[in-house]
């Protein structure tokens, strides 16, 4: 009951943000999307691929995400993120409210997670901070019954960003610290770290690479091994007003 609740407050915020896009003329909006490929391996999936997806849409001061994975390793992910951001004479806060999911389809499991966390960025910094809850089920369960069925309530949430020429600058390295991404949580001894770059070129096309070190294990198993991931694409501005 408590997730369908997150659900429909979540549902009526994106349709009020909606709603209030149709006078474009009195709103600021733009648009983008990015597509990237991906190749890693760990002692989990031992070499896999696949593509990143994810649209984002910025209406006034607030945005919103939807993030699209699927790898060979049979495992599929889909997002969804609200950001209100709030600017302030040194920097924006923000809060941010996430449904996310993650489908193994090989072993016939999902988790669902649902997350809420409030941030500070500046031009080369970020922190953010929260709590997210996640549910690990298998696919097809009887929901009469508490077989194979695990529920996490209270997991710290943090994540940390550095900007070598700063977050809106023609081209970037950056570097992030934390327990989650755009595409998967882990709990909070589990950290990922990411080094990436960016580089704007014409107008509205920008390239970008990414790479991560993350824990191997499925569902937070004890592991001594941190599996490697490398995301190369493309971000497509459809539109920047």
């Amino acid at each position: 009951m408590c997730e369908k609740r997150h659900v429909l407050l979540l549902f009526c915020l994106i349709s009020a943000l909606v709603v209030n896009a149709q006078d474009v003329g009195k709103h600021s909006l733009s648009a983008d999307v990015r597509a990237m490929g991906v190749t890693g391996y760990s002692n989990t999936y031992r070499w896999h691929g696949g593509t990143d997806v994810q649209g984002n849409l910025r209406i006034d001061n607030t945005a919103v995400t939807l993030n699209l994975e699927a790898l060979t390793a049979q495992t599929f992910s889909l997002g969804l993120t609200v950001r209100p951001c709030f600017e302030l004479r040194r920097g924006v806060v923000f809060a941010e409210g996430t449904l996310h999911s993650r489908i193994f389809s090989k072993y016939k499991t999902y988790e669902f997670v649902y997350a809420g966390s409030v941030g500070f960025m500046m031009r080369h910094f970020s922190v953010q901070a929260g709590l997210f809850s996640r549910t690990i089920d298998a696919i097809g369960r009887d929901w009469h019954s508490w077989e194979n069925y695990i529920t996490e309530p209270f997991n710290l949430l943090y994540k940390v960003r550095l900007s070598l020429k700063g977050f809106d600058h023609p081209w970037d390295v950056y570097a992030v610290a934390g327990n989650f991404t755009d595409f998967e949580y882990e709990r909070m001894w589990e950290p990922v770290f990411s080094l990436g770059g960016r580089r704007d070129f014409k107008d509205r096309w920008s390239v970008m690479a990414e790479g991560t070190l993350k824990p191997a294990g499925m569902f937070h198993g004890d592991v001594r091994f941190y599996g490697a991931v490398l995301r190369v694409g493309v971000i497509f501005k459809i539109t920047d007003n």
